[in-house]
């Protein structure tokens, strides 16, 4: 049999059609809370320059109330209720173009960047000014509280009362003279305590795009001292501070910008990321951002500046340290030796003061030269930190508990608590530099990177006659090191591998390299020239000496010294007149009668140095674990006994320093802007992410109506005479069709004929499908054949056949 078919074919021809590009109606898009990658809180303050009318979604969830063209002329808006992880913002314009940022949103308890936090960790909302009443979650978190005050003419801020007759009045630096009203904020982000203050008008709105407010756009944020590893929620620093607020600056900080509280720069650096953005969310974007504190302050500060550049646009310090791993480093120098000077002492007061000193050294003057240090008071260098601070405790002996916060049952104990809480500054920074696990300690001890193998203590007294062979080989035989626990041990202190390079990877050893062009002022006067105990000047110098050796010049550091009778200039004042105007304030020794002298002060003063320094490390004062050299007697100017020389052999097995070569893995950072969220070593954000550009294309295609069928031929084989039997055949159909509807027919197919011979019985057709609502395309369906064949039909020799037609039509083309 042969089958037939009828059907209308035709031949699909697409084209293909592209817009041209289109600048659209959106000209940036960019998120002035922060990074985009960075958000916290779920909330982000957004900022777009288009023209004509535009819509914002994130995610797809319309979001254009949110939105509003300000006095800025930029379309912003606060966007709120992000979720935690990445969420799309877009930006269109009528014709659909437009630009998206992705926005990364944390958690405001955090961590953001600076990894794992600390555990246990006990909240206490109630500890700030006002008290936030109790945590609502393990984060710490507390309901924010708002309050407004003004500065009365007793220069005391107290709750406003819009009746009180004694507001005084201030000018900002825009030249507005307004009521001295402020605007205080206390809150909760990163498990501490924040709190900023603004100069208002509580008579009109308080929007991060308020035009008729007082604020300048700029803030003053402070940084507090010492070094504490605390693992509870403590309070801020004062932000009421009269100058910045009174000039129109808004005053911020955290308790986690507190070195006491949290010595630890990466959360610092993190805890002042995060109470920024709340600024800007809540005032509107800033212009520049001064750090500002003293001390432990400086240290928070540089290492902002070196490695998360854009939280700091100006540096105003005193007391000024050039980092604090360098610190950790000389606390090991004066852990030792006071114990090498005292070796029965506790190293702690009252018991230090009854311990006999070493008769080597038995007086302070015969321990200045070994100290480096102020001659006025040699031993209050290392012994103000050691006995008045614990520094040394806090940094390196894990047990001590000093400015921890840890109740007894809490820390760590080799046998009765192995699985406590370390105190150390490697324990309390683990997610910087990593653990390593002992069997007494399967949490972990942090990582140290403080070393003093090869260190020959007093080199440079020897070589000046100041000591003698006798002292300097007994001191260098005798000093030893610390082990990872704190304990006094002979051998010298080695650092573990892992955390040196970190060390340097990671800026925890500031290079110098990200500040170069960064202004800062550095207030050494008065008496912070001449200290004896914690805060010698000579860092100031050595800070230096890191600029110029790694940028080839210092044109951004500013040092001020002064003399007794000496007028010093304000250092906020002459800070932001340095960022407004790009006037560069002179630097020098402030002395009598209107003198500004160089930084010797005219060649009446001069700074000091330290243990390392006396022992001949380079003036930048940045090698934690130096290199070695043999030992050979022709690098010393005076004569050992061959005693004596056995016994330096024997303290320097591997060599002594050589500081003409870098230290091991010394460099700068890797990159700037690490997170620590993926482990230890942390890893490159890279640049903030920007906002990418879209704008609607025409893609299609024609298709030409179309109705296609083919019909495979099929034979029932042969038929049987004088047995009855229905035979059967079945074949396909391939059906394409693009009409909305089709129906698949079969005309009456009448009887098999064999010339002229016809069978009796009609040749029956059935269709596997008939009927499509919707276009198809080489669809196939079944078709099948049946003939009955009756055993008294009669059968003529040769072949029956019957042509069958097939209809595909349609009436929705």
């Amino acid at each position: 049999m042969v089958g037939r078919v009828s059907a209308v074919t035709v031949l699909l021809v697409a084209g293909l059609g592209v817009g041209g590009a289109h600048a659209g109606g959106v000209q940036s898009l960019e998120v002035l809370s922060g990074r985009a990658d960075l958000v916290s809180g779920g909330d982000a303050l957004v900022a777009a320059q288009v023209s004509g009318p535009a819509t914002v979604d994130v995610d797809g969830t319309d979001v254009t109330s949110a939105f509003a063209v300000r006095p800025s002329g930029r379309l912003e808006g606060l966007v709120t209720g992000l979720k935690v992880g990445e969420n799309v913002l877009t930006v269109r314009d009528g014709s659909g173009a437009g630009k998206r940022i992705t926005i990364t949103n944390h958690p405001i308890g955090g961590p953001v960047f600076s990894g794992p936090q600390i555990t246990p960790y006990a909240c206490n909302p109630n500890a700030s000014t006002p008290p936030l009443g109790a945590a609502t979650d393990a984060q710490c978190n507390a309901p924010t509280r708002v309050e407004l005050l003004y500065r009365n003419m007793a220069n005391q801020f107290v709750p406003y009362d819009p009746a009180a007759t004694d507001i005084q009045q201030t000018t900002t630096d825009r030249g507005l003279t307004v009521p001295f009203i402020v605007q205080r904020v206390t809150g909760t982000v990163n498990r501490g305590i924040y709190q900023m203050a603004v100069l208002v008008d509580p008579t009109k709105p308080i929007e991060p795009w308020s035009a008729a407010q007082p604020w300048s756009g700029k803030l003053f944020y402070t940084f507090g001292g010492a070094c504490g590893t605390e693992h509870r929620q403590l309070a801020p620093g004062n932000v009421l501070q009269a100058q910045p607020l009174g000039a129109g600056f808004a005053v911020a900080t955290s308790s986690l910008n507190i070195y006491a509280n949290n010595c630890n720069d990466v959360v610092s650096a993190e805890a002042a990321m995060m109470t920024k953005e709340l600024v800007v969310e809540r005032y509107g974007p800033l212009e520049y951002t001064i750090g500002n504190g003293g001390s432990a302050a400086t240290m928070q500060q540089h290492l902002l500046a070196e490695n998360y550049p854009g939280l700091l646009d100006g540096l105003t310090t005193s007391q000024a340290f050039e980092d604090h791993w360098t610190q950790v480093q000389g606390s090991l120098d004066c852990r030792v030796l006071m114990h090498y000077f005292w070796p029965t002492s506790p190293l702690s007061n009252p018991g230090h003061a009854t311990a006999p000193p070493n008769a080597l050294f038995p007086t302070a003057s015969a321990r200045q030269p070994v100290w480096g240090s102020n001659p006025t008071n040699p031993d209050n260098l290392c012994g103000q930190k050691v006995l008045a601070f614990g520094a040394d405790r806090t940094e390196l002996v894990p047990t001590a508990n000093v400015g921890c916060g840890l109740q007894p049952a809490q820390l760590w104990h080799p046998t009765s608590n192995p699985t406590g809480e370390r105190c150390g500054i490697a324990d309390f920074m683990r997610a910087v530099f990593g653990v390593t696990v002992t069997p007494d300690a399967p949490n972990g001890k942090g990582k140290l990177a403080v070393d003093n193998v090869g260190v020959q203590y007093g080199l440079v007294a020897l070589g000046r006659g100041q000591i003698t062979p006798e002292q300097f080989v007994d001191l260098n035989a005798k000093v030893g090191g610390i082990d990872i626990d704190g304990n006094f041990v002979p051998a010298r202190s080695v650092a573990d591998p892992d955390a040196l390079r970190i060390a340097y990877e990671t800026g925890r050893v500031n290079s110098a390299t990200g500040a170069a062009d960064i202004p800062e002022i550095d207030n050494r006067t008065g008496g912070q020239m001449d200290d004896t105990g914690f805060h010698p000047a000579f860092h100031s110098f050595t800070y230096r000496a890191r600029l110029d050796r790694s940028n080839g010049h210092h044109d951004n550091q500013v040092i001020w010294l002064s003399r007794t009778g000496g007028t010093v200039p304000n250092q906020f004042d002459a800070m932001r007149r340095w960022l407004d105007t790009g006037e560069k304030p002179a630097e020098g020794c402030f002395m009598a009668g209107g003198v500004r002298g160089d930084l010797s002060c005219n060649g009446t003063w001069t700074s000091y140095g330290n243990p390392r320094l006396a022992a001949g490390v380079p003036y930048t004062l940045d090698v934690v674990k130096c290199r070695l050299k043999p030992l050979t007697r022709a690098d010393y100017a005076v004569t050992f006994t061959d005693e004596q020389w056995a016994t330096l052999q024997a303290t320097f097995p591997s060599g002594v320093c050589d500081f003409s070569r870098p230290g091991v893995n010394q460099g700068p950072p890797k990159a700037r802007w690490l997170t620590f969220a993926g482990g230890p070593g942390g890893r490159a954000l890279g640049n903030a992410p920007n906002a990418a550009e879209f704008a609607p294309g025409t893609v299609g295609g024609t298709v030409p109506a179309t109705l296609s069928l083919s019909v495979a031929p099929v034979s029932f084989g042969a038929f049987t005479p004088g047995v009855t039997r229905d035979y059967t055949a079945s074949t396909t159909a391939t059906v394409t069709s693009t009409a909305g509807d089709a129906t698949l027919s079969v005309t009456d197919p009448g009887h098999l004929a064999n010339g002229a011979f016809t069978l009796p019985e009609p040749l029956r057709v059935q269709l596997g499908r008939s009927a499509w609502t919707a276009p198809t395309s080489s669809e196939a369906v079944a078709v099948t054949f049946r003939q009955l064949i009756k055993s008294t039909d009669p059968l003529r020799t040769g072949t029956y056949s019957r042509t069958v037609t097939f209809t595909l039509s349609t009436t929705a083309p």
